[in-house]
């Protein structure tokens, strides 16, 4: 893996329903990175602070949906949250109904 050569930003609005997989679940699925773009460096953060503790998401890589293959996070106290040592294609990140709030948000860069 080389060094990266470029990132990307994207603020992740986890405040509704947006017709997930789950009844009332929140799914992003992230414009970067992609195929072409894999990034090798990815940072799940929470600059506004308005994940709640108890707010539990689930990260999906490379276009794995099986619930048993998920990094779950629990919440606010455990960002912010870098997965690296793979190349990266798709990252899709999933609140479970029931622990949205008005103002959740969560912020990723990637890195390639």
């Amino acid at each position: 893996m080389d060094s990266f050569s470029e990132w990307n930003y994207q603020q992740l609005d986890m405040s509704g329903d947006l017709g997930g997989g789950e009844s009332g679940a929140v799914d992003h699925t992230l414009t970067y990175p992609t195929s072409s773009n894999p990034a090798k460096k990815i940072v799940i953060y929470d600059t506004d602070g308005t994940m709640d503790n108890d707010d539990q998401f689930v990260v999906y890589l490379n276009g794995e949906t099986d619930s048993q293959k998920g990094i779950v996070i629990d919440g606010g106290r455990n960002l912010p949250f870098t997965i690296t040592g793979l190349l990266i294609t798709n990252v899709q990140i999933t609140l479970a109904s029931g622990l949205t709030d008005a103002s959740d948000a969560l912020d990723v860069i990637s890195f390639h």
